[in-house]
């Protein structure tokens, strides 16, 4: 139950009428700079086993305070030769948000970079997806309401972006999912953030997770909302010294049809 070192690979099936696609994901997050064998060949040998189409990394790569981020950039030059590389940023990037050399570190491994972006991606029967990542809530600034910051104005393009294309938000923060953006049009978000609530109590689930509390809700898994669903990721590593109970590091692997 202490295992910290054994990944452990969870499976979704998404059912979609807006593309006829087949396309598998591999979803991480929140490796805070761990390692699994010499430079993550564990955790990359896993995810290439997979054989996944793309591969979504949702933010928490590395840790906040800690400079050296060669960890991240040795896996990210791996993982790009297994499949195209979208990355988004967690809380924990933000550390390094004006670090010029840290973003261009990311780019020059080919992942694709998303901060309040979205691009296509070209299925292999020719159909075209959307794929955004959403930097931070887009609803606050300094923790105020603000529904006219940067976030805010990148997700309205993306909801009409995405009208005629099935669409992946990646958005490190299920919390978000939470306060607001379950009420909107977002075919699959993909998120982070909580560690699966660090330790997972047999039917209860996480115990703690961040910006939700004692018992959050939305600490793991795949949620179905009225108009929105979202799959959270219990992530790889942890940035704290509690260590992770009945909760192994984690590769989601989601199938969509």
């Amino acid at each position: 139950m202490f295992d910290q070192s054994s990944i452990i690979i969870t499976r979704y099936h998404i059912n979609t009428d807006k593309t006829s696609a087949s396309l598998r994901v591999a979803l991480i997050a929140d490796l805070h700079n761990k390692e699994f064998g010499t430079d993550n060949i564990e955790l990359i040998e896993k995810i290439k086993s997979e054989k996944p189409d793309i591969i979504a990394m949702s933010g928490d790569m590395v840790t906040e305070g800690v400079d050296d981020y060669s960890v991240i950039v040795t896996l990210t030059k791996q993982l790009v030769q297994v499949a195209p590389v979208y990355y988004t940023y967690g809380n924990h990037e933000l550390y390094f948000d004006n670090n010029a050399e840290f973003k261009q570190s990311l780019i020059d491994t080919g992942a694709i970079l998303l901060n309040n972006e979205m691009v296509t991606y070209n299925c292999k029967n020719g159909e075209q997806i959307i794929i955004g990542g959403l930097k931070q809530y887009p609803f606050y600034e300094y923790d105020a309401p603000d529904f006219d910051n940067d976030e805010a104005l990148f997700f309205k393009k993306f909801l009409e972006a995405q009208q005629n294309n099935f669409s992946l938000l990646l958005c490190h923060y299920p919390e978000a999912y939470k306060w607001k953006l379950h009420s909107f049009d977002i075919d699959l978000m993909l998120a982070g953030h909580t560690h699966g609530g660090i330790v997972r109590l047999p039917f209860v689930g996480g115990l703690y997770s961040p910006n939700q509390g004692w018992f959050g809700e939305y600490d793991k898994g795949y949620f179905d909302g009225d108009t929105a669903d979202m799959i959270v990721t219990s992530g790889l590593g942890n940035s704290k010294p509690i260590p992770r109970f009945n909760n192994p590091p984690e590769v989601c692997i989601i199938t969509i049809n």
